[in-house]
């Protein structure tokens, strides 16, 4: 399949010919080698009228599962199982995956955020990730009815799936009963529910009237099995839930939506040793795992400070005072979590957290 090297100013999503599918790269910049930077970008339209819909990953380009399920899902959909238009960016944040980094380095943090997450607009006029937001939001990504971030989590860590249901309180409760229910039908049993925090990519596309989402999963610089494939079954599941894929939504058994979610670091510098593992119970005062100083003594014992669904622990066997551990999402209702039928793909997640053994 051809692809289509175009400026920003080029680039249209909204002219295509029904029932086909383009792929492009957008022009950003380039490299102080004068090395290209383009933005990879397909554009899927069905033969059908439908909504507009928005999918992209690695606005922190570390977030690697997430970016091979996008796409894998950009290379095998075919534009007649499309009712509307899919606008999909497997990569986002190009100028920071190309130096694997998490953001990219050479802006200078004194010129305006170098996080694309912080951003309120984007400025063609700006830094590498200025621009870059203005090219996605205002070139890309525009009228949007819909739109989805693929995530997963930095180099240190592991994440249970989890849909984030950001709400603002002013907004329309029709609007608010919609974005809740999408939520819902991506499938994952955990869903995260906190106030919107302003900017980045889906807060600039959700002011100009797209309802969004985002679903985290997986490690980072990672994108090893089952993640992938929970990340494609999440965006199937949006694009059903939106009317742009017809069939059947893939549910679990129940679902989990929380507000508190306690993130725990540790106080003491050493090793660390996990004995819990993403997706598992725990209850108040559970020792979580504990850090170890070089004379392998125990300097620290990690407590769950109540009743939770761990969602994401640390891989690093090495952290200093402050160092991430885990993170624990308050429920009281451990029975219904410890005995519900865990779905297919969760089931193949593989962690080595256990206690360890004492020669």
């Amino acid at each position: 399949m051809k692809v289509s090297k175009v400026k920003p100013y080029e680039f249209s999503s909204e002219n295509l010919k029904a029932g086909t599918k383009e792929r492009f790269l957008v022009n950003l910049g380039e490299l102080s080698s004068g090395s290209e930077l383009n933005i990879p970008v397909t554009v899927v339209k069905g033969r059908h009228d439908g909504p507009r819909v928005y999918i992209g990953a690695g606005s922190h380009a570390e977030e690697a599962a997430a970016v091979e399920a996008v796409k894998r899902f950009a290379s095998t959909i075919n534009p007649d199982e499309i009712s509307g238009t899919l606008v999909i960016v497997p990569v986002q944040n190009v100028p920071a995956w190309t130096f694997r980094s998490i953001l990219f380095p050479l802006d200078a943090p004194t010129s305006g955020s170098v996080n694309i997450g912080g951003l309120r607009s984007g400025d063609p006029e700006g830094n590498m990730t200025g621009r870059l937001l203005s090219i996605l939001t205002d070139n890309i990504a525009t009228n949007i009815d819909f739109a989805i971030e693929l995530r997963g989590t930095h180099l240190d860590s592991m994440n249970y799936p989890f849909t984030t249901l950001c709400y603002d309180t002013s907004e329309p409760e029709k609007r608010a009963k919609e974005r809740k229910d999408i939520c819902h039908k991506i499938g994952n049993e955990l869903i995260r529910c906190n106030p919107a925090i302003p900017g980045g990519i889906l807060w600039i596309l959700d002011q100009r009237g797209a309802i969004t989402t985002a679903v985290e999963a997986g490690e980072g610089w990672r994108n090893l099995e089952p993640f992938p494939s929970i990340i494609i079954r999440s965006i199937k599941n949006f694009c059903k839930a939106t009317g742009s894929i017809s069939g059947p939504i893939e549910m679990p058994q129940i679902q989990v939506e929380y507000t508190k979610l306690a993130n725990i670091f540790t106080t003491r510098g050493g090793m660390t040793h996990m004995y819990v593992k993403p997706g598992q119970y725990v209850y108040k005062n559970d020792v979580l795992g504990e850090v170890t100083n070089l004379f392998d003594e125990v300097i620290e014992e990690v407590k769950s400070p109540f009743n939770g669904i761990v969602g994401r622990c640390t891989l690093l066997p090495i952290v200093a005072t402050g160092g991430r551990f885990c993170n624990v999402a308050e429920n009281n209702d451990g029975k219904k979590w410890e005995t519900r039928k865990v779905p297919d793909l969760e089931k193949q997640i593989r962690f080595s957290g256990e206690p360890r053994v004492h020669n």
